[in-house]
């Protein structure tokens, strides 16, 4: 392990620093070298002489050629299009944020490009030299312990349980800025122009909704087919919604939207963990390539195949027998 440990703090709070050193000097007495705390300052967020009084090993004041970075939602793509540049050039142990609503869907962002994991409101052990993610589970029943088959982790940690080193570097610490090219938070500027879909996926009973592996927007034509032979409201998985393929109030997830529905029909979407844990149907029917993917241990009834070509299909049966029913149904009305 030759990598740093970055800290992305968002406030002068020292707690997430503390953590840093604490899991390098854990690092260290498993007989591995101690590795660097490396501070990010991303500009806009923290004033980068906020963070000497955690003693890092290095600051590094993350700026961009145009503008300052923002907090919030609308603002995510651009801090993870940063931190996933940066990362990419200190190839870091792990990257850790302090938890909130905001840093969670950071590192969800910044995860995801890296193509590394995340494992948010954790907190970081070392087994064997490998830092692991562990949090409560079964109601806080047990501890689990999450490792990372690839790297680099994006983790948020619970400050409030976290606790501190023995001591910190006495050594001076090392500052430079570093300039990036993201692009520009064009969901902040759109915002207000957005067509916003009248459906509200919290109270929708059908919900038909497109994942990652469709491939482009254009599969969303697919999913509005199947939709509306259901008189269904569209949703997507998070990756989608972060491509801006749809509109955000259309992910469903744990840091989207959680639905409690008649029918729910998730088109390409594997089924992950932060997905399905914001899932509550009485019914789930499932279309996906591939027969292993996590969603069908929660589907009542699976179609292995691709939805560009069962999506049809499936709309084209669903009106068929809809327009029998309604054929039926008058007849049997009194002349």
């Amino acid at each position: 392990m030759t990598g740093p440990i970055v800290t992305v703090p968002d406030t002068d709070d020292g707690a997430l620093l503390a953590e840093a050193h604490r899991l390098a000097e854990a690092l260290e007495a498993d007989g591995e070298r101690r590795p660097d705390v490396l501070a990010v300052a991303l500009d806009g967020i923290i004033d980068p002489e906020a963070l000497t009084a955690g003693r890092p090993d290095a600051i590094v004041h993350v700026v961009r050629e145009d503008g300052t970075f923002a907090r919030g939602a609308a603002a995510v793509s651009s801090r993870a299009a940063a931190l996933a540049t940066l990362a990419r050039d200190v190839e870091p142990l792990v990257v850790a944020l302090p938890e909130s609503p905001d840093t969670a869907d950071l590192a969800a962002a910044t995860a995801r490009r890296l193509r590394g994991g995340c494992v948010t409101d954790c907190l970081l052990r070392v087994r064997a030299g490998e830092v692991r993610a562990g949090r409560p589970a079964y109601s806080e029943r047990a501890y689990a312990e999450l490792s990372f088959e690839r790297g680099p982790p994006v983790v948020t940690l619970n400050v409030d349980a976290l606790g501190t080193p023995e001591s910190a570097p006495s050594e001076s610490i090392r500052e430079r800025t570093y300039e990036v090219t993201v692009g520009d938070d064009d969901r902040l500027r759109s915002l207000g122009e957005r067509e916003v879909p009248e459906s509200d996926l919290a109270k929708a009973r059908r919900i038909v909704a497109g994942g990652y592996g469709l491939g482009d927007p254009d599969g969303f034509e697919v999913i509005e087919e199947v939709a509306d032979a259901l008189g269904a409201a569209i949703g997507a998985s998070r990756p989608p919604a972060d491509e801006e393929w749809v509109p955000y109030d259309r992910q469903i997830g744990v840091t989207g939207k959680e639905i409690d529905t008649e029918l729910y029909v998730p088109c390409a979407i594997s089924g992950d963990p932060y997905h399905m844990r914001a899932v509550n149907a009485e019914f789930l029917l499932a279309i996906n390539t591939d027969p292993s993917a996590q969603i069908f241990n929660a589907a009542d009834l699976g179609i292995v195949g691709d939805v560009y070509e069962y999506g049809p299909a499936l709309a084209a049966a669903i009106r068929e027998a809809t327009a029998d029913d309604e054929l039926e149904a008058s007849e049997e009305v009194p002349q």
